[in-house]
């Protein structure tokens, strides 16, 4: 009896016998889906520029887990700043007198001082940063899907890593601030012998802590964001920031401080016309109601500390907009090197797909 052959047209040859034979079971045809839709970031490595760009993208497409927490931040630092400016100058402030009239030079040594001091806090507040990009990192995670994600939304998507994002800011400041009076102890030492060689040496370490001010917030910028989204302790994040820079330590460089210079560029060229304006409508309506007459000590003095306000409120938005920028763009060097280096771009490619047919199968 012999076997019964398959159809011809379920059936495929079997070319050693020359009989047909059953056709195995082929995969279900998978049903056509659309490409994921391109989302404020693209999903793939991106080039110098667009890193760049990618700060301003962050900035449009989630201002509050950019600009917003970034103004929040500034805020209560220029007010614990000028709680211990008041604090020093309440103190301090009959001795100061006394020096400033006793000897000239003091008041020379006074402004170099001064202005120190506001170069270093510049500087060492790149530190706030770290805070800063946990947050963009998060928002910037969420905009390759095309979301727009709230301020409220990103705060809860850190629950569980704000006190380390904390932690890591104060850890890094603590090392700003020590490195730099590591390296202007001697001159300080060397002030109670000669103080023009104290001031020399002193000047020495100053400027020899701006680059490595530099280097370090280059390999350790990406901290943050590895600790909001990796979710790492405090220390590994450090490591982990150190081991994505290997290899790219000038262009992360260089990215940082172009992103730096150009925002504080375009933040001077906004805000200059609106500060020379505020001011000096300020002071010619001041001007105008003490030539009046009849106005009061009081009103002059509110007018201008009105004027004060509206100046400090000013810069202080300012500054939160440079550092919104600063931090998006090194949210976006992270995921450029994460790209580079472990393809996380297929793995935010595979996250769409999976979103758009979970959308698909709730329509």
């Amino acid at each position: 009896m012999t076997t019964p052959q398959p159809a011809a047209w379920s059936a495929q040859v079997d070319w050693r016998s020359g009989t047909l034979r059953a056709a195995p079971e082929r995969r279900p045809v998978t049903a056509w889906r659309r490409p994921p839709q391109p989302g404020t970031l693209p999903k793939r490595p991106l080039t110098f520029f667009e890193t760049l760009d990618g700060g301003f993208r962050l900035l449009r497409g989630a201002p509050g887990a950019t600009f917003g927490i970034a103004l929040l931040v500034q805020t209560l630092a220029a007010l614990l700043v000028a709680l211990a400016l008041t604090a020093l100058a309440v103190g301090g402030a009959g001795f100061l007198m006394r020096t400033l009239a006793s000897s000239p030079e003091a008041g020379l040594g006074l402004n170099v001082l001064a202005q120190t001091v506001a170069l270093a806090g510049t500087l060492g507040s790149l530190s706030i940063g770290q805070l800063l990009t946990g947050f963009s990192s998060v928002a910037g995670d969420r905009a390759f899907g095309g979301e727009r994600p709230r301020l409220a939304e990103v705060w809860r998507r850190l629950a569980g890593v704000r006190l380390r994002l904390v932690g890591l800011t104060l850890l890094c400041t603590a090392a700003h601030v020590g490195a730099l009076l590591v390296l202007m102890l001697p001159g300080g030492l060397l002030l109670l012998l000669s103080p023009t060689a104290g001031v020399i040496v002193g000047s020495l370490g100053f400027l020899a802590w701006i680059p490595l001010t530099a280097a370090a917030f280059a390999r350790f910028a990406l901290a943050g964001s590895v600790l909001a989204l990796e979710r790492t302790g405090v220390l590994e994040s450090l490591r982990r920031s150190w081991r994505l820079t290997r290899g790219s330590f000038w262009k992360t460089l260089g990215q940082l401080v172009l992103a730096y210079f150009l925002s504080s560029q375009i933040v001077n060229l906004v805000m200059s016309p609106i500060l020379l304006v505020l001011m000096a409508g300020g002071f010619g309506l001041a001007l105008a109601l003490s030539l009046g007459g009849g106005v009061s000590d009081a009103v002059f003095g509110t007018v201008l500390v009105l004027i004060g306000v509206a100046v400090t409120a000013l810069t202080m938005a300012a500054t939160a907009l440079l550092f919104a920028y600063l931090c998006g763009t090194v949210s976006c060097v992270y995921f450029d090197r994460r790209m580079r280096l472990e393809g996380y771009d297929l793995v935010l490619l595979r996250r769409a797909e999976q979103e758009d047919a979970g959308e698909e199968e709730h329509a």
